[in-house]
Parts: C-alpha cells; sequence; structure tokens
C-alpha cells in the first residue's frame, strides 16, 4: 500500500526524491560543510579557555561575529550566537520582558511563529498583557492597524519579516518607523527571509532581530540574535558569561563558523537566488490553480511574497494525509509549518487571514530551493493533481 492512495488507483513515483520543504530546513552546503571542517577536528578547544586550543577556538568565533556584523550591518558586539531561531525568539521577547521588571505590554501579529506568540503568552501569564494584530485578507499587515494596537504601556512590538507558513513579506520598515516615534523597541523575526531578502538591520529598523542557521544551510543548533545597543535584554539562561554575559553556555564553535559561512552565501547569493526561485514558484503557482478546488494562500503578488514560497488548499481533505501520499511518491513537502507536524488543529496564520476550518487544516506548502528545477515543478504539479483528484472522488466531491 505505500504507493497507492488509500482504496484507489496506485500513484506513480517521480524519477528521484524531489525536496521542497526548504522553509523547514535546508541542505548544508559544501562551503559551510568546508568552512567548519576544521572546528570539528584539529580546533575543537574551548572558546573560553586561556590555553592555545581556546585562544584558536576563540579566535573564530570572534571572527565569525565580525562577519555576520558586516553583513547585517551592525556592530560585531550587538550579536549573541544561540541554539536557534526559537532560542533568538524567546531572548528577544522573555529577556525584554525581564528587563521590565514582567510590566507593560506586548504587541505581535496574529500570524507570528509559534516561538514568539508562545513566548508573548508565557509573559502574559506572570503578569504582563499581550495583544496580536491581524493581517489583511492577503496575508499582509497593516502598519496603520498595527499603529492603532499600540498602547500607552506597549513595551516591545514584534513582527516578522517573512511569515513562514505563506510566505508573505510585512511592511517591516513602515512598521518600525510607527513603533520608534513613540519610543519603543522594535523586534522582527528574520528567520525565513534571509536568502531570499536582504536583510540589514538598519534598513528593517530592527532594535531586536533573529535568524538561524539551519534555514541558509548551516547545520540545526545554530542561530543568532541581533539586540541593539541600549536595547534591554535580561539573561534567560545562567552559567558563564558567554556572548557578553546574555548567553551562558559553551559556545557552539563550529556551528557559528558555519554559521558565518551560510550568512555570507546567502548575502552574496540573494539575487540569483530570488530570480531562480521566482521562476520555479510562478510556475508551480499556475500549474496548481489548474487542478480543481485549488486555492492560493496569501498574496499572490511577487514583489510580496517569498519567491519560493507556494501555499495553497485544497478545501475538505486532510493535509497530512496529503503530505504522506506525496511522500510515497517521492515528494517531500508539509503542511503549513514543519513545527507543528503531527498536529491536527487547524493553521493558525490561515485562520487568522479569516478561512474556516475546511481550507485551514488542507493547507499544503512548497517551499522551493536552489538545487530544485522546472522537471520538479512539473512532477509536483502532476503528483498534486493526481492525489487530489483520486481523494476528492473518494469523498464525493
Amino acid at each position: 500500500m505505500d504507493n497507492m492512495v488509500s482504496g484507489a488507483h496506485p500513484v506513480k513515483q517521480v524519477p528521484h526524491r524531489i525536496y521542497a520543504d526548504h522553509a523547514a530546513t535546508t541542505p548544508v552546503t559544501d562551503s559551510v560543510r568546508a568552512a567548519m571542517e576544521l572546528y570539528l577536528s584539529e580546533c575543537f578547544g574551548n572558546a573560553s579557555a586561556v590555553h592555545r586550543e581556546g585562544r584558536e577556538a576563540s579566535r573564530a568565533v570572534f571572527a565569525a561575529r565580525k562577519r555576520c556584523a558586516d553583513i547585517l550591518g551592525c556592530l560585531p558586539d550587538e550579536l549573541i550566537f544561540t541554539s536557534g531561531g526559537t532560542e533568538s525568539d524567546n531572548l528577544a521577547i522573555k529577556g525584554n520582558a525581564f528587563a521590565h521588571g514582567l510590566r507593560g505590554h506586548i504587541l505581535t501579529t496574529a500570524i507570528e511563529h509559534h516561538a514568539v506568540l508562545n513566548s508573548a503568552r508565557f509573559c502574559s501569564s506572570l503578569g504582563m498583557t499581550s495583544d496580536t494584530v491581524l493581517p489583511e485578507a492577503d496575508g499582509i499587515v497593516s502598519p496603520d492597524a498595527f499603529a492603532a494596537a499600540i498602547r500607552e504601556d506597549t513595551v516591545l512590538c514584534g513582527c516578522m519579516l517573512a511569515n513562514n507558513e505563506i510566505g508573505t513579506i510585512q511592511p517591516i520598515k513602515e512598521i518600525a518607523d510607527t513603533v520608534h516615534r513613540k519610543g519603543i523597541p522594535m523586534f522582527c523575526d528574520a528567520v525565513q527571509g534571509m536568502g531570499q531578502i536582504l536583510v540589514s538591520v538598519s534598513v528593517l529598523g530592527a532594535d531586536l532581530l533573529s535568524l538561524s542557521g539551519h534555514k541558509i544551510g548551516a547545520p540545526k543548533g545554530v542561530g543568532l540574535l541581533y539586540i541593539r545597543r541600549g536595547t534591554p535584554i535580561t539573561p534567560l539562561l545562567d552559567g558563564g558569561g558567554q556572548e557578553m554575559g546574555l548567553r551562558a553556555g559553551t559556545e557552539n564553535v563550529a556551528g557559528i563558523v558555519g554559521m558565518a559561512q551560510a550568512l555570507a552565501d546567502a548575502a552574496a547569493h540573494t539575487a540569483e537566488t530570488t530570480a531562480h526561485l521566482s521562476v520555479l514558484s510562478d510556475a508551480l503557482m499556475s500549474e496548481l490553480i489548474t487542478i480543481p478546488h485549488c486555492v492560493i494562500n496569501g498574496t499572490t503578488e511577487r514583489t510580496k511574497r517569498l519567491p519560493g514560497n507556494v501555499n495553497v488548499s485544497f478545501p475538505g481533505l486532510d493535509a497530512e494525509s496529503m503530505v504522506l501520499h506525496l511522500d510515497r511518491m517521492g515528494i517531500a513537502t508539509s503542511a503549513g509549518s514543519a513545527c507543528t507536524a503531527g498536529k491536527t488543529e487547524p493553521s493558525h496564520v490561515l485562520k487568522a487571514l479569516g478561512h474556516d476550518d475546511r481550507r485551514a487544516t488542507a493547507s499544503l506548502r512548497f517551499t522551493l530551493g536552489y538545487e530544485n528545477t522546472m522537471d520538479d515543478v512539473r512532477a509536483i504539479g502532476a503528483a498534486v493533481r493526481q492525489i487530489t483528484e483520486q481523494l476528492y472522488t473518494m469523498t464525493g466531491m
């Protein structure tokens, strides 16, 4: 039964595995692997140690921090290396909340990653208050709506650069300008944007900004948080004084070196990547929209969505089931965010856009990468058509 839709005809496998889930994670690139090799073998020291091995590791961390800072347009001591995007989001929100004595109001959007939403809810459980701003029907948050939700006691505002499910790019600069006029720091989860959007903290107007290595070709387990000088942050981890005293724990030297290489590669090839992925995703969207019952989630305007993201729904079908059928055919994709895999709840992002449960539980997210081809796009389109036609026939639709 591995290659069959239950109760239907056999499905045709694609000639080779197609990976279309780059928003969940990306393969480690050759350049990153090469950059890390020395720090996985010969240069294995603890960067906090004073002996030669430790000094070698410390120099590598220093060089990586400066390299990342140059790319993001900030000072090296404004960057904290973490274990990934989730920790960076937690440190930004909870660290700022603790620095304010757990008093005041936190404002984010309703389509943020759960690392942001749940961090804000945690702060609310300790006495603060938090609210979320709904996006427009196309998945874009209005700067005016965001500004209207700011309160006198708001101490932190947050809006993601690009949504991890539907790929919509948010007007961060306009929102940040409004926030700053009220003297409030601006947090931006930029995890999904790097590599497809040029990320500069000054251009975006962010006071806090999070990134994750494994979304751009580095290994899992490393990320960073930009903290503009003067932005109040209380560390969440007790321990040594690593990372300017803001993130205790022995530095992941190899991961940090890999993160810097991945960030450099992403920045250097953003234009090329964007052009390649735009062609592929436009073609995939054109393929999928011709399939009966298919609806596009989020904006279809190229300049307002990540070039590699195509999110569609087939109302009345089960997204997890479709993902499993695609996997058996040799195509890897996801139902909404990979961080909610295995859960049956409707997508909080699609619900925030005003869609009902039939649509919010039936979304497929295809996120393409540099290795994908037009042949992959055609194979995905044919596979989705076959699976959905058979599933709709079984349901009588």
